[in-house]
């Protein structure tokens, strides 16, 4: 895919940072601060001495007080893993440019705002199964791996989401902000995928990339259509009535998988591959929260 980034919008990149909403453990706020015990930058609370804790954490003034032995917690920045899933099934070839092309360019770009950011970034490939994936790690060097990873993405096979997700959560132990990059087009729907990311405390997002041709066909005349994923062909006979059909269908798609996320509290960004990829980030996304 050659170079997917120019220097002028990586730099506006560096300016900006994710946010989290809460999920992870229910303690994360603002840019993923933490209470945690050790050295940081603000005092947080106490709590009960546990064997193996620090003792160079006990407060010895309240011990000598109340002989009780507490522990100082602290705030600061949390190492949060992020996770970013991108689908290369059959189906991201269409477009043009092709959905996948633009779902490469995006993940790249959070990806750089995550390193950017002192995160470990990972990136996992998936299509009928996980594909060789990148584990998170951070530091402005592992970008190259990441680029080079991305940049040489080819859409293949049909598309597996809940046996992705499974190896997914094999690979990684840690709970983090999981982006998922996808079309959405799964034969088997979403819902046991998202749930099983859901269940172990993963806080998640969801990127739908769309050809325009996807959300408003058009065309007339006979045409045989080909699923890209399966190879099955499809006479059919174009006009007013098989678009209107069509359109409605897939008006009800997306209205089941708004409903199922927003009752997860999962957001969904669908994204014609038509939209500026500065106008997502710097638009969409900050105005949404995801970034800041």
């Amino acid at each position: 895919m050659g170079y997917l980034l120019d220097e002028v919008f990586l730099q506006r990149l560096s300016r900006l940072q994710f946010m989290t909403k809460g999920r992870l453990g229910g303690r994360l706020s603002g840019i993923h601060v933490s209470p945690r015990a050790g050295m940081s930058v603000e005092f947080a609370d106490y709590r009960e001495y546990h064997p193996g804790d620090d003792i160079r954490y006990v407060d010895w003034n309240i011990y000598g007080r109340l002989e009780r032995l507490l522990v100082k917690s602290f705030i600061h920045e949390s190492d949060l893993p992020i996770y970013i899933l991108v689908d290369v099934s059959a189906s991201m070839r269409l477009g043009s440019p092709p959905k996948i092309h633009y779902a490469a360019r995006l993940a790249l770009a959070l990806a750089h705002l995550g390193l950017r950011s002192m995160d470990r970034v990972g990136v996992f490939p998936f299509a009928h199964r996980l594909l060789a994936s990148i584990p998170a790690q951070h530091g402005t060097s592992h970008i190259r791996r990441v680029h080079e990873t991305l940049s040489s993405l080819k859409a293949q096979d049909e598309t597996a989401f809940e046996q992705s997700v499974m190896e997914f959560l094999s690979l990684t132990r840690e709970t983090g902000l999981v982006l998922v990059i996808s079309d959405l087009l799964f034969p088997t729907g979403i819902e046991e995928g998202m749930a099983r990311l859901l269940y172990r405390g993963d806080e998640v997002a969801v990127l739908q990339i769309l050809a325009p041709e996807e959300m408003e066909p058009s065309g007339s005349g006979t045409a045989q259509v080909v699923d890209i994923e399966t190879g099955r062909f499809v006479a059919l006979n174009l006009g007013p009535t098989t678009l209107a059909s069509y359109k409605e269908r897939f008006k009800a798609h997306q209205a089941r998988l708004q409903s199922f996320l927003e009752e997860q509290r999962i957001p969904l960004f669908t994204i014609p591959t038509a939209k500026p990829l500065e106008e997502v980030v710097f638009g969409t996304l900050r105005e949404a929260g995801i970034i800041r």
